[in-house]
């Protein structure tokens, strides 16, 4: 009887003592790492960005992070400032376009990778029309942009890594179809522009009763642009005016 008291006694012991112990999570195989808040992120969208790439690399799912340590660097080494539809056929520029497919497809970090991406592609080729009015690469940095916002506009209203990226992405978005647009040396494009219109009020709501989330934080974030976006038949020239002013680099030209 004594024996099994002592027995339950250590037993009860040993029990305390284990729970006391602590322990680190283990980490799922894809799972991330979780550093602290990205400091000014828009930074990350400037001229300055190569500077920071390494702070992405720990917060990218794994499944990602290898192809983005091997391919982030690519759009940042084109010193010959290219056509953008010729630059994007080339071996370095499919793993870059391969790669903003995929990012998009991801979380909020990986969303807000892809977007670094796509703004030192505009940045670093050639997508302005010149004189034989080529829109074609200007219309292809559109649908970049148009397909990161469709996917990401309205949850970035909401997110406090992705909100001012997207209003970025947004203006530059204006900037570049209103670029396609004026294209031709008499008159204008009117698919890029149309095609431009319908996108922008599905995603802002501005023509309906109720604005979507994104349009609500677009209506606060650039008051006089998007009076500019409901009332003028110019409707991209507010955005646009704000996008040569914050990314000025980012002409069509390669800042030059």
């Amino acid at each position: 009887m004594k024996l099994l008291q002592v027995a339950t006694v250590v037993v009860m012991v040993l029990a305390v003592a284990i729970r006391g112990v602590s322990g680190e999570a283990r980490k799922l195989p894809n799972q991330r790492d979780t550093p602290q808040d990205l400091v000014e992120p828009l930074q990350l969208l400037s001229s300055a960005a190569e500077l920071r790439l390494g702070e992405l690399a720990p917060r990218l799912d794994l499944k990602l992070r290898d192809e983005w340590i091997d391919s982030c660097r690519l759009p940042f080494r084109i010193h010959t400032c290219p056509e953008l539809g010729d630059w994007i056929p080339t071996v370095e520029g499919q793993r870059v376009e391969r790669l903003i497919g995929e990012l998009r497809r991801g979380g909020p970090e990986e969303a807000f990778a892809s977007l670094v991406l796509v703004f030192q592609v505009a940045r670093s080729t050639d997508w302005d029309p010149g004189l034989l009015n080529r829109s074609q690469n200007a219309e292809r940095l559109g649908q970049y942009l148009q397909d990161w916002l469709a996917d990401w506009g309205e949850e970035a209203a909401e997110d406090p890594l992705l909100f001012e990226p997207a209003m970025a992405a947004l203006i530059v978005y204006a900037r570049v179809m209103r670029t396609a647009y004026d294209a031709p040396a008499i008159g204008f494009a009117d698919a890029p522009y149309d095609r431009a219109r319908a996108f922008m009020d599905t995603l802002t709501g501005a023509r309906e009763p109720t604005r979507t989330a994104f349009g609500e934080a677009l209506s606060a974030y650039s008051p006089a642009a998007f009076k500019e976006f409901i009332e003028r038949e110019d409707f991209l020239r507010g955005f646009e005016k704000e996008a040569l002013v914050r990314f000025p680099a980012i002409d069509g030209e390669c800042g030059e």
